[in-house]
């Protein structure tokens, strides 16, 4: 249970962190070209008077800038990480990112973030835009899957990335279909049909081995509806190196899109570690639940709020890209509940505002609406935590985010009882 909470709450974090590298992305110098953003990368076990002297050089470095503008702006963003670094003993085990500058808003903005996994380089720059390729790196899901399907005379190489499932190539071959006449004709014909369908296969063999040699792999499923998944096994047309990473095969009726698909639902026990099966596990059971037992499925901001305000919920399920805005809808000296809404754009908050109106007016009350959260996932997340319930996170790429939301609207949630 301990190690289930602390999962969960390290892939907050990691929410946490990608929303706050969304945000630094679209931030620059304050006239969008001047070198005046400050980014310090530090590896774990670097001594902080070391980084301190380095700060102090570029101080004294950047009083030599030309412009009077770009000198002010750039000594701002070092004495602030001067004075900062003073709070720091030690650099955390997994090292420092430190982001300093006035940006495009006219105001002097700084950031420290602690990484999720250590980093290994020692950087310091000065630029238009603030660096995060670092973090960005980290964030990406690692695991990849290589997906070879086979029929006689077709093939599908595709690739699973995270959550993201693609087409990589398709390849068609010529392969003479089988026939009854017999003689030596018959037996010649046969040999020719059997050359080229090995052709084929090794043709298949090099296409695969160009593409995935190239990749950091962890495995790969070989399918197909036919037969011919085990003679492209059985004749090693992969490289030795492929070869080590089968990690089964599986029959799928297509080849294509459809059946790469297809090859992971049936590879789901191949692959239960990998993010995929997680999302594809959760979106399953909720498409299940949903048709079963309805009332234990809420789903939509208005519903999974509610059951989270009853405490009725026992697994929270968002998009990690879900927008919105929480206000809440109260009338003065009246004795109404208030009404939580999420709203994505100004628009939206006009049409509030004179929705409330309507409904104060039937108490002769005056409307107050408040703006109680900036960020609708921080929101449900809270509450969901306030009372013990999981949070599972879609991610924002992928069919299942894509399935997920047309279905759920982005949120959902399955309940402890009706």
């Amino acid at each position: 249970m301990e190690q289930e909470a602390y999962k969960e709450e390290m892939e907050y974090k990691k929410f946490q962190l990608k929303k706050l590298v969304q945000e630094l992305e679209k931030k620059t110098a304050i006239d969008g070209h001047s070198t005046t953003l400050v980014t310090v990368i530090i590896p774990p076990n670097t001594p902080i008077s070391e980084i301190a002297e380095l700060i102090r050089q570029e101080i004294s470095t950047a009083a030599r800038i030309k412009s009077r503008t770009t000198r002010k702006h750039v000594q701002t963003a070092l004495s602030s990480i001067q004075s900062r670094l003073k709070y720091w003993h030690k650099v955390p085990e997994n090292g420092l990112i430190i982001y300093a500058g006035i940006t495009q808003e006219g105001k002097l903005e700084y950031y420290e973030i602690v990484p999720p996994k250590p980093v290994k380089i020692k950087k310091y720059l000065c630029d238009a835009k603030f660096d995060t390729s670092v973090i960005k790196e980290m964030l990406q899901e690692k695991d990849k899957y290589g997906i070879i399907l086979l029929e006689r005379d077709e093939a599908t190489i595709g690739l699973l990335d995270g959550t993201h499932v693609e087409v990589i190539k398709e390849l068609t071959g010529y392969v003479p279909a089988k026939h009854s006449k017999g003689g030596q004709s018959a037996r010649r014909f046969e040999r020719l049909i059997e050359i080229a369908y090995h052709d084929f296969l090794k043709k298949v063999g090099e296409e695969a081995n160009k593409i995935f040699l190239q990749m950091d792999i962890k495995g790969i499923i070989i399918g197909g509806p036919g037969f011919a998944k085990e003679d492209f096994l059985e004749c090693n047309y992969l490289d030795y190196r492929l070869r080590e990473k089968i990690i089964g095969t599986v029959t799928t009726q297509y080849l294509s899109e459809e059946g790469l698909r297809e090859a992971l639902e049936e590879a789901k026990e191949l692959i239960k570690g990998s993010r995929y099966a997680r999302e594809r596990e959760i979106y399953d059971e909720l498409m299940s639940l949903s048709i079963r037992s309805p009332e234990l499925v809420a789903y939509g901001f208005r519903e999974v709020n509610k059951a989270l305000d009853l405490g009725k919920v026992d697994t929270l399920i968002v998009i990690e890209d879900l927008k919105g805005k929480i206000i809440r809808i109260r009338c003065k000296n009246a004795d109404v509940e208030p009404i939580e809404v999420m709203v994505t754009t100004d628009i939206e908050i006009q049409k509030m505002e004179e929705r409330a109106k309507k409904i104060c007016l039937k108490y002769q009350s005056e409307p107050i609406v408040e703006m109680i959260s900036e960020n609708v996932v921080d929101y449900l997340f809270e509450k969901a935590k306030r009372i013990g319930a999981k949070v599972e996170f879609i991610s924002s790429e992928g069919e299942i985010h894509d399935m997920f939301k047309s279905a759920f609207k982005g949120i959902a949630a399955i309940l402890r009882y009706a």
